[in-house]
């Protein structure tokens, strides 16, 4: 009777079974582009202002010269007495916080620099923005992440959406909310006048199609005057930060072959957590271009917010633990490749380097990913840091010169 009973459930719960797998069958339907125009693709109404991030492109090669050429119309003179200010900032979630701490700290100090360029990546890309401007908005930005809490960026979902199709944990439609809420077109604005001065912002996503990195010229997108640039802009910071799985990704429409197709991006961090020029550009043909003979000192500032070395914790024997656990270690390995990437570009271009991270003795108390209470002790952690003068690190993880 008891194995009748048992049988009799586990038949019930075979067929409840296939019943939700059929109907997760039912996937949302798409336009993808087709992978022979998967190089040619543009934002319509806006040519050249993004590229793929692991090879040379010309459109952001000749915008490197225009933005030379604007530095110069605006005193700028590129030679031994100038200096030339980098910002990058990777992916880390709620540590994001420490890193709206040492902007805030350094500001505080009088000491922060404006930067002709800053990178975004993941959480990165939530900061900067708001660092490419400086003053009010760094400010801004340190208000923002030490008020979030978890509802703030995300509603989970249901097992039942889950199982039934929802190719995505949580619905980061909190995100989008509030990113409309700060995003505004008075900022557009500031972003577009920075960028007629010289000053650049990239921000990267993922294709997931193409699984590659693409950096978007977030400047060029502000100064298009197109009507659908602050919804792009918008969206290019959702897709940032939109870890695939975790969150639904950001359908971009593009325009290839006389005709309008959709493109999947994800988080940047997809395929790097932070990210400097690459090859995406050549610093000295670009020189050549102008004949400009000095060379300006040049710095770049990492900020990794995260940290380098892990705290032993045992893991549950969960699937969503261990899951979890393993995404973190792979993002962190990247990291560090990442860091030790931009270092070779730096000894080869003769640029000073610098980098920063939540120090190796924190200890988070958080009782949920965007915990108010520690997300306001990273920020106080990483402002006090900075206001004495942030200890930056000359050479990447576990690297003796």
């Amino acid at each position: 009777m008891i194995l009748h009973r048992n049988k009799s459930l586990i038949c019930s719960s075979l067929i409840i079974i296939l019943v939700l797998l059929s109907f997760s069958c039912a996937k949302p339907t798409r336009n993808a582009l087709p992978k022979n125009y998967a190089d040619e693709a543009e934002i319509a109404g806006m040519p050249g202002v993004r590229a793929w991030g692991d090879e040379h492109s010309e459109a952001f090669q000749e915008d490197l010269v225009l933005s030379m050429q604007q530095s110069m119309a605006a005193g700028y003179k590129y030679d031994g007495d100038d200096t030339i200010d980098i910002m990058a900032f990777s992916g880390g979630g709620s540590f994001g916080a420490f890193a709206c701490g040492v902007l805030n700290g350094w500001d505080a100090a009088g000491t922060r620099p404006t930067f002709k360029l800053v990178t975004g990546i993941s959480t990165g890309s939530l900061i900067a923005p708001f660092a490419f401007l400086g003053g009010k908005y760094d400010q801004k930005i340190g208000q923002l992440y030490t008020s979030i809490n978890t509802n703030n960026i995300m509603e989970k979902e249901s097992l039942w959406s889950i199982m039934t199709g929802t190719p995505y944990a949580a619905d980061n439609a909190p995100l989008a909310s509030m990113i409309e809420r700060i995003i505004d077109e008075e900022m557009l604005q500031d972003i577009a006048k920075a960028h007629s001065e010289g000053r650049r912002l990239f921000l990267g996503t993922t294709n997931l199609d193409a699984q590659r990195l693409v950096v978007w010229n977030m400047g060029a997108i502000a100064s298009s005057g197109h009507p659908g640039a602050l919804e792009l802009f918008r969206r290019i910071m959702l897709a940032s930060a939109a870890m695939p799985v975790a969150f639904p990704p950001s359908m971009i429409e593009v325009d290839a072959g006389g005709s309008i197709y959709d493109e999947m991006h994800v988080d940047g961090g997809v395929s790097v957590e932070v990210f400097f020029y690459g090859d995406l550009i050549d610093i000295d043909q670009a020189h050549e271009a102008l004949n400009i003979k000095g060379m300006p000192k040049v710095r770049i500032f990492i900020m990794r917010s995260a940290q380098l070395k892990h705290h032993y914790k045992e893991v549950e024997m969960s699937i969503f633990s261990i899951a979890g656990k393993a995404v973190t270690g792979l993002t962190s390995s990247q990291a560090i490749g990442d860091l030790y990437r931009i270092y070779t570009i730096t000894q080869r271009d003769g640029i000073d380097y610098n980098l920063g991270s939540v120090p190796a003795d924190y200890v988070s108390q958080a009782k949920e990913p965007f915990d108010p209470d520690d997300l306001k002790r990273l920020y106080d952690l990483g402002y006090k840091m900075a206001i004495s003068g942030y200890p930056w690190e000359k050479y990447p993880p576990h690297f003796k010169p």
